[in-house]
């Protein structure tokens, strides 16, 4: 490993009442946030928008920031964008955000469902622990305002 590339992606936390809006992928079994990679010259903020909309079919407004969750990882071989052999250094930024319309049947493919879930099923189902993490704390955020 001779090489470091920090990168950062940025999405957000949907709350309708006592349920989270969360992302689901068959066939790797995944359950997860919506969020994404910066288009060209997008902010932060802009970024996990347009995420969220594209991931969720919903037209999300940022309420306040949730925070990030950093990890590291490495590809053993060319995987899309990854170059293998390089310590990619991630940042993740969530938000959380209102629904202000959409429908969560206007959802683009790169997920097969949309789910509304409780904290405890979230917590059972998400894949990334870290994620589960960011939902309390949206939940926490959101009941004392």
């Amino acid at each position: 490993m001779n090489q470091t590339k920090k990168i950062w992606s940025a999405g957000g936390v949907i709350l309708n009442y006592d349920k989270v809006a969360v992302c689901y992928r068959k066939n790797e079994n995944l359950y997860c946030l919506p969020k994404g990679t910066p288009e060209k010259n997008e902010s932060i903020e802009q970024t996990a928008i347009r995420e969220v909309s594209e991931e969720t079919g919903l037209i999300p407004k940022i309420i306040s920031n949730l925070g990030e969750i950093n990890y590291e990882f490495t590809r053993l071989e060319k995987k899309n964008r990854y170059k293998k052999n390089i310590l990619y250094k991630k940042t993740v930024y969530f938000f959380l955000m209102s629904e202000n319309g959409g429908s969560l049947n206007d959802h683009d493919n790169e997920f097969d469902e949309i789910l509304w879930m409780t904290l405890k099923t979230a917590e059972e189902k998400l894949s990334y622990k870290d994620e589960f993490s960011i939902v309390e704390k949206a939940f926490y955020t959101k009941n004392k305002n």
